[in-house]
């Protein structure tokens, strides 16, 4: 297995970007399956065919967006684990989702006063 944390620490640094990383992280572990023929068919675009390949994190507090972040799924795999504030269960279904390869909203906690925490694999 790759060094993950010091991938992510050049991540941090501005080393690499988000995309950089998950090539790089893809390279090491084993490929996801390509489109079916099916998929490719039905005219959907590509980042939209087959499992989902990147974790998207919004947060919002009193109504404005304060963070929009988009990971590779090879980076929120490891990086669930550390992220501070979630429950048990909610660290539990964004392994599931990701391990299944759904799309979707996986986490999606709003406030009466505007905060909001949402998670979606894309």
């Amino acid at each position: 297995m790759p060094d993950v944390a010091k991938i992510l620490r050049l991540v941090e640094q501005g080393a690499l970007s988000p995309e950089e990383a998950d090539q790089i992280l893809a390279a090491l572990v084993e490929e996801r399956p390509a489109a079916s023929p099916a998929d490719r068919q039905a005219g959907q675009p590509p980042d939209q065919v087959g499992p989902a390949r990147h974790l998207r994190v919004e947060i919002t507090e009193h109504g404005q967006r304060v963070v929009n972040l988009r990971v590779p799924i090879n980076v929120a795999n490891f990086a669930v684990g550390i992220v501070p504030g979630l429950s048990d269960d909610q660290s539990e279904r964004i392994r599931q989702a990701l391990h299944s390869g759904a799309r979707g909203p996986i986490v999606d906690i709003a406030s009466d006063d505007g905060d909001r925490v949402l998670i979606v694999s894309e």
